[in-house]
């Protein structure tokens, strides 16, 4: 179905010009209504709405202001051009202040160009209007995404240039939203915390390229955890003008996760204590019982071996039992610290697995919490693991050193090594590591390649 043309209406007390124009326009295409007086305009417009007004600037009754001013009263007044005569350019320059899109003077090329006007005007009332409807829509989604958000528990917010926080939602730690606008990280939150968010978008800032980090500060004594996302935010020519952030609060999720971890650990402890005082004091029993029955069997050799035999299969697997309840439950590194735990590491993998594992320490500074020097010896454990296991290593080195402030703890393997994305069981292990370095603080790095063995970084900052 074909669009109805523009609805043009004339008004002017020059009854010949009125004709002239009407059918100029109407040529074009245009539905064109008039009107010769002032009341017949006003009542005309009552009860229409055209596209577009071309409105004498003189009339006999009233002049164009007038004619506006009552119109206004009754309804939204249409789009209007002003017609004016020589001399009246000034006041029609006035009126264009007041809401006129153009005006026209009626000269001896008055019906000349009168179409290409009234095309251009019309052309320009479109535009504005789809502009319109473009911003209401973004204002009508953009209220909409407010609500989905204002139900979400994600924190999105906007900062310019300069790190000014210029729109947000859903703040986090429930400060109002009126006392974040206009201030920086630095503005907000504690030192530490603004110093690791200033860096993070500052890097984004300068390098154009976005980035997820889980980052974590202390507030009124509670440590609290969030998974960002920041992206760069460009104008129109490719300018970085800020950027945008999701952040959601995982504190309870890390805190959950601790939970599990620490019950995790309290388990394989019970596990290797029973290990040691259950299976491996009836083993040795067994042990016992066997050099007994050896001894009562020297006149018969044949069965005093076979005892010997089983006297010595027992030891074996008391001493696998032990070693394994020690690897459970390290009571070394409670005792003795994270030296010599790490050199009993290096010392029972040998025996267990018949290769070379050795240890060397350089580092003289220590971290003296248990929770801090159980986790690394965790990460060198599972490091150590996914090297015999996955990695089939002949050779494993794990070292101790001290640079910079921070300790670190490197192991490093001759195995067949994994690509970039390794098997998910192997996949878990490398998690299980950077979740236990996170918890104590720490950053950990992998550098592998297929064939050429892995090596595992871990970064712990000395306070």
């Amino acid at each position: 179905m074909a669009a109805s043309p523009p609805t043009l209406f004339i008004v002017d007390d020059d009854q010949g010009l009125l004709r002239l124009a009407s059918r100029s326009l109407t040529r074009q295409g245009y539905a064109v209504q008039t009107a010769a007086s002032a009341p017949e305009a006003m009542d005309w417009l009552k009860v229409n709405e055209p596209d577009l007004v071309l409105l004498d600037l003189k009339l006999h009754e009233l002049g164009a202001k007038e004619v506006l001013a009552e119109v206004a009263k009754q309804k939204k007044m249409p789009p209007f051009v002003i017609i004016t005569g020589q001399g009246d350019e000034r006041v029609a320059v006035e009126m264009m202040k007041s809401g006129a899109l153009d005006y026209l003077v009626k000269g001896k090329d008055f019906l000349d160009f009168l179409p290409s006007v009234v095309s251009r005007v019309l052309a320009h009332i479109a535009k504005e209007k789809k502009l319109a409807e473009a911003e209401e829509a973004l204002k009508t989604s953009e209220e909409r995404f407010r609500v989905a958000l204002k139900h979400s528990p994600i924190t999105v917010f906007q900062q310019d240039s300069e790190l000014r926080y210029t729109w947000i939602q859903n703040q986090p730690l429930n400060q109002p939203e009126k006392a974040v606008i206009g201030k920086t990280d630095a503005d907000l939150y504690p030192e530490e915390a603004a110093d690791r968010l200033i860096q993070i978008k500052a890097r984004v800032m300068a390098t154009g390229t976005g980035l997820r980090q889980e980052t974590a500060w202390t507030v009124d004594g509670v440590k609290h955890y969030f998974d960002l996302t920041v992206e760069p935010v460009r104008d129109f020519s490719g300018q970085i003008t800020g950027i945008t952030c999701a952040a959601l609060d995982i504190t309870d999720r890390k805190r959950l996760e601790q939970e599990v971890l620490q019950i995790s650990e309290v388990e394989q402890r019970r596990i290797g204590q029973d290990l040691h005082d259950g299976i491996c004091q009836h083993l040795a029993g067994i042990e016992m019982k066997s050099q007994v029955l050896e001894q009562n069997l020297a006149k018969n050799k044949a069965a005093a071996a076979q005892a010997g035999q089983i006297a010595g299969h027992v030891r074996e697997v008391i001493a696998q039992t032990r070693s394994l309840a020690r690897g459970l439950s390290p009571f070394i590194l409670e005792s003795e610290g994270l030296v010599s735990a790490l050199t009993e590491l290096a010392a029972n993998t040998e025996k267990m697995f018949l290769i070379k594992c050795h240890f060397k320490n350089t580092a003289q500074t220590f971290p003296e919490e248990v929770k801090v020097t159980t986790h690394l010896y965790r990460i060198a454990q599972e490091a150590v693991t996914n090297a015999v296991k996955h990695g089939q290593a002949k050779n494993i080195e794990i070292s101790l050193a001290e640079q910079a402030d921070k300790l670190t703890l490197t192991i490093r393997d001759d195995g067949r090594g994994f690509a970039a994305q390794p098997k998910s069981d192997q996949g878990m292990g490398l998690r299980i590591m950077r979740y236990r370095a996170g918890m104590i603080g720490a950053n950990v790095l992998f550098q592998a390649a297929p064939g050429r063995g892995v090596t595992i970084v871990c970064f712990l900052p000395l306070k």
